[in-house]
């Protein structure tokens, strides 16, 4: 890195000024950079990204509810069931006995056929409703691949502040021994130990804070991962390249409007509307009922008086059979009941037009958003760059010239001391605007709905 290569060859020059003071090169035996050993398990942000999708459990959850939807639809577009009734009459009924040839029987099978188109308009409505529900997984998985990343990069971020804080603590214990047992000893006075002591409880203060931050987002990490929460196994890369976004704000507003999951997700409930009109507008249509009945009954089964039971009592039944067939239709265009349709009908309209208004107002609001991301992106570009190449330089120099000033008692041991702490904190700012890069990068994806490597 560039940042790297330049304080090191400072440090190098000052080292070779130095070359004899036992004080200041135990100060330059703490490199300014950080150098860090990756870990074995370490991960880059895609691998857990893949991996959050895999084995988010919410994500698993509106997977699921995709898989309903579409078994709905499947459902609702084949026919009613049947019915089938059977009865039993007996006359006398001195006696039951469901076999006599006395007895008539009755056994009647109805079918209902919705006509129209009907079954394929309500299998209409269900299918946009899938579309709704792969929305819902959309926008869902959107957001953890953002929140994914800008917990992986917080992380990162919170790893390099750990290492700066506590190469200010080496840093400073290393001056107090050098000068502790050495002959620049009598150029340290008691007041000075003090503030090098209060400075290291300082920063002990903040490098605790820093570790119980990063207990908390690897929490925040795992449950996103869907990994046990107090799975520890999880490492941020200790440098990446930065991706630079090559898109025009004018092509990421046009990605906006027909890439982003929740856009998307009301045009979807529009179609869901229209789909729901046609299938309401459909319900004026009759229905057709068929209905099969077969019939047993004794001769002379329909009786006109007493005289008539008692003849058939004496004589030996003789069984007669009678087939049916009927049809029958509803009447939902019937004056007192066509108001409820046309009541849905001016409904669901109506949602439509609220609908489109909300897209409107939503797509307002996150074009918004995006313009406030560019702008924290191109700042955290530019901070980055302005570190690297001016801000750092400058401090380095600055620190130089304490060294310096310090070798020829014009100034403190503390004052050498907060210029390479100053030094340091600079390189935690450069940083911060190169996390800032990359968050900001996540913020844009999450608006546009896709992954800006495409493109």
């Amino acid at each position: 890195m560039n940042v790297g290569l330049r304080i090191q060859n400072g440090e190098l020059k000052m080292r070779k000024s130095l070359r004899n003071s036992t004080f200041f090169s135990a100060i330059f035996a703490v490199n300014l950079f950080l150098i860090s050993v990756i870990p074995v398990n370490a991960q880059s942000v895609d691998s857990l990204v893949a991996e959050a999708v895999k084995n988010n459990p919410q994500l698993k959850s509106l997977q699921y509810k995709i898989t309903v939807s579409e078994k709905r639809t499947e459902s609702i577009n084949t026919l009613p069931a049947p019915n089938l009734s059977v009865e039993f009459s007996q006359v006398p009924t001195s006696s039951i006995d469901i076999l006599n040839q006395s007895n008539s029987n009755n056994i009647a099978l109805s079918q209902m056929f919705p006509l129209g188109g009907k079954l394929n308009a309500m299998a209409e409505v269900e299918r946009k409703n899938t579309l709704v529900e792969g929305n819902n997984y959309d926008i869902y998985k959107i957001n953890l691949t953002a929140a994914v990343k800008m917990s992986y990069y917080t992380l990162w971020l919170i790893d390099r502040k750990i290492e700066v804080q506590k190469k200010n603590i080496s840093l400073i214990n290393d001056v107090i021994k050098s000068v502790e047992s050495s002959y620049y000893a009598n150029k340290i006075n008691q007041a000075d130990l003090l503030t090098l002591q209060s400075e290291i409880a300082l920063n002990e203060t903040q490098l605790l804070i820093l570790e119980k931050q990063k207990e908390a987002e690897i929490y925040k990490l795992n449950k996103l991962l869907g990994r046990n929460l107090d799975s520890k196994d999880v490492y941020a890369i200790t440098d990446f390249s930065s991706d630079q976004l090559s898109s025009s704000q004018s092509k990421l507003e046009e990605l906006l409007g027909y890439s982003n999951p929740s856009l998307k997700k009301m045009n979807s409930m529009i179609e869901m509307n229209k789909a729901m009109i046609d299938a309401n507008n459909r319900e004026l249509i009759p229905d057709l009922m068929v209905q099969g009945m077969f019939m047993r009954m004794p001769r002379g089964m329909i009786l006109t008086s007493k005289t008539d039971l008692a003849m058939l009592a004496m004589e030996t039944p003789k069984t007669e059979y009678m087939y049916s067939l009927m049809f029958s239709i509803n009447l939902p265009f019937a004056p007192w009941s066509i108001n409820k349709y046309k009541a849905k009908e001016e409904e669901l309209s109506a949602g439509i037009g609220s609908i489109e208004y909300a897209k409107y107002d939503m797509q307002r609001e996150m074009t918004s958003q995006l313009k406030e991301a560019l702008v924290k992106y191109n700042t955290a570009v530019d901070l980055t760059k302005l570190y690297n190449e001016k801000v750092i330089p400058l401090y380095s120099k600055a620190a130089e010239s304490q060294v310096s000033a310090y070798q020829n008692s014009r100034t403190g041991v503390t004052t050498v001391i907060d210029s390479y702490r100053m030094l340091l904190m600079q390189q935690m700012n450069y940083f911060m605007s190169k996390a800032d890069t990359q968050m900001s990068l996540a913020e844009i994806e999450m608006m546009v709905g896709t992954n800006l490597k495409k493109f």
